[in-house]
């Protein structure tokens, strides 16, 4: 082995998009269709987004939904797309504005923040991130679940985003039985008991830092994965992941009883 990757600063990890009211900022195919219809401008801020149910092992789920994506970073005015601004409105700008005010009919509007009433909770300075090469990952699961994608693709706050280097190579690692159980007897669960694959978790996970040349047969699986997928989500990778967990626990120098111990 020639080291470990120290994933907290060799690769940016970042938190899934907080719109603080997903009802009115994750919208479906069909509402994406009128706003654009209603004003073609409403296409610069309607982004792919997936939920973090939506994320499954190697490959996300893309649910036909979209993203109004008034980040603070960008400076968006809403004035600029009245549809987006209609659709908004019908929610009630009260309910939208991010004063953490009580509302009379008992609800609360959003947290307190200095955003504006139609932008998103946090500045998400990283947006650009979500356009490049990535691993999308669900933040509670039983076993781990990372999805690689190489396509402008955002998630929620249910879901992690990495970006950086090697990442085939981290998808086929960190799916692996191996790292399921190193979190299973390190991290968090919830009070149902299951695994908290949260930011401090995964950033302290001990991943090898090994030679293109090492990486290259886990990154075939990947891509054999990723292939078989793109045609059927659920098609059926069993042989391809149990050729991973074996490369993985290689790639550790486990003996035969750790294994055992592992699996």
């Amino acid at each position: 082995m020639v080291g470990r990757y120290d994933l907290g600063r060799t690769y940016a990890i970042n938190y899934g998009i907080k719109t603080g009211y997903n009802e009115a900022f994750i919208i479906d195919n069909r509402t994406k269709e009128a706003l654009v219809a209603a004003d073609p401008k409403s296409a610069e801020i309607l982004k792919p987004v997936v939920r973090g149910r939506d994320i499954r092992r190697y490959k996300a789920e893309w649910q036909d939904l979209w993203l109004i994506a008034t980040f603070p970073a960008l400076g968006v005015s809403i004035d600029d797309y009245p549809a987006v601004k209609k659709h908004l409105l019908t929610f009630g700008k009260a309910r939208l504005e991010q004063s953490g005010k009580r509302l009379s009919d008992g609800t609360r509007s959003r947290k307190k923040t200095s955003n504006a009433w139609y932008e998103m909770q946090d500045t998400c300075a990283y947006h650009a991130d979500f356009s490049k090469e990535k691993l999308l990952w669900m933040d509670m699961s039983p076993e781990g679940r990372f999805a690689y994608s190489d396509q402008e693709l955002f998630c929620n706050d249910k879901g992690f985003i990495m970006t950086g280097n090697a990442l085939k190579y981290l998808c086929a690692v960190l799916n692996s039985s191996l790292v399921t159980w190193f979190i299973e007897t390190t991290a968090l669960t919830t009070g149902m008991g299951v695994l908290q694959w949260k930011k401090f978790a995964v950033e302290r996970l001990p991943i090898p830092n090994v030679a293109v040349k090492r990486q290259r047969l886990l990154v075939e699986q990947v891509d054999q994965i990723l292939l078989l997928k793109s045609d059927n989500l659920a098609a059926n990778t069993k042989k391809e992941e149990a050729e991973i967990n074996k490369l993985v626990f290689r790639l550790y120098g486990l003996t035969d009883d750790e294994i055992r111990a592992v699996s």
